[in-house]
């Protein structure tokens, strides 16, 4: 079944079904809604070699992260998987370009820009994305989302999808105090941001400043989050409750507290981040602070698709914040701490 078979079976004409398919033309959402339902019913799926030569797109969008271990980071493939379906909504699919290029300057995000392999990228930082970078990679033709702590506001089609890292961190601060912690410990990734910063801010304004021994600095992997734990409960007065930076590290804490005799919470309380999809495996079910990716996904590619159809645009910037999210690795400070 070619494009006007299906249409004239749908009752439209090929433009509207084209127009549906792309998210390019003016149609109303109800519209382009039933072409797609249709398409589905039907088993339609439109010839994509076509598409590119009549459109001139390639119908394609990079993902990429200018972390050289995003491929190893489960927050960045949970936000991968996350904006695969927005983006097929809109008519594209994803190349995932996150094999360490940094050392080469970005050079094959370049080079997939130069080619026109892709119509548009989507670039996730931990803080800061070289700017030249951004020009680079962002015109007219092929515009750009920023998916970062910082704000992007100053470059040509380029969009900006801003993280807010603080309000979770101010949570798990309270939570603490509130639990009636005095000894707080702080497991860090290797990650460029200030979610640590937030925490300290914080916990020195409730009256409980962090003691810089109980501060380590690790990495992303569950081997990692075990050593720093080790680190921390060997000293003479260890911390009672603990914030990890990732869910990974704080379950790799979790896994070597209970190693050394310890039972969560009830002896040690530890706080995650980032919610991770594969919490529900975890026991007890973690208590940590949740960065939505199905929101934040589909924010970047609707500021992405925006950006194609109208590139003279000046998208207005997204804020998508953090939360804490109560679960069973957090209670009060056991008596013999006080």
């Amino acid at each position: 079944m070619n494009i006007k078979e299906f249409s004239t079976r749908i009752g439209v004409s090929p433009t509207t079904t084209s127009s549906a398919i792309t998210g390019n033309g003016r149609i109303s959402k109800a519209t382009r809604q039933m072409v797609l339902q249709k398409m589905r019913e039907l088993g339609y799926t439109p010839n994509l070699n076509a598409r590119r030569l009549v459109s001139g797109r390639s119908y394609m969008v990079a993902l990429s992260h200018v972390d050289q271990k995003a491929a190893s980071d489960l927050f960045t493939m949970q936000v991968a998987r996350a904006i695969v379906g927005p983006l097929k909504e809109f008519g594209y699919d994803l190349w995932l370009n996150l094999a360490p290029d940094s050392m080469q300057e970005y050079s094959l995000l370049r080079q997939l820009v130069k080619s026109s392999t892709i119509d548009g990228t989507i670039i996730i930082s931990d803080w800061s994305v070289p700017k030249k970078l951004l020009r680079d990679v962002a015109s007219r033709n092929q515009p750009c989302v920023v998916i970062g702590e910082k704000l992007i506001d100053d470059i040509p089609f380029v969009g900006s999808v801003m993280l807010n890292l603080k309000p979770g961190a101010l949570e798990v601060a309270r939570l603490f105090a509130a639990q009636g912690h005095k000894r707080i410990g702080f497991i860090d990734s290797d990650l460029r941001d200030r979610v640590f910063e937030y925490f300290a801010d914080a916990l020195k304004k409730l009256g409980t400043p962090i003691n810089k021994k109980h501060y380590v600095a690790a990495g992303r992997d569950t081997e990692e989050g075990a050593r720093a734990l080790r680190r921390l409960m060997s000293q003479p007065n260890p911390p009672t409750a603990i914030f990890a930076r990732t869910d990974v590290l704080a379950i790799g804490a979790i896994r070597e507290a209970r190693n050394m005799g310890l039972s969560i919470p009830q002896n040690l309380s530890v706080v995650g981040h980032d919610d991770l999809s594969i919490l529900p495996l975890a026991e007890p079910g973690l208590t940590t602070v949740r960065i939505d990716c199905t929101e934040l996904a589909k924010a970047a590619a609707e500021m992405l698709s925006g950006l194609l159809r109208n590139p003279d645009t000046d998208p207005e910037p997204k804020v998508i914040s953090t939360s804490l999210v109560m679960r069973q690795t957090a209670a009060p400070t056991p008596r013999a701490a006080d």
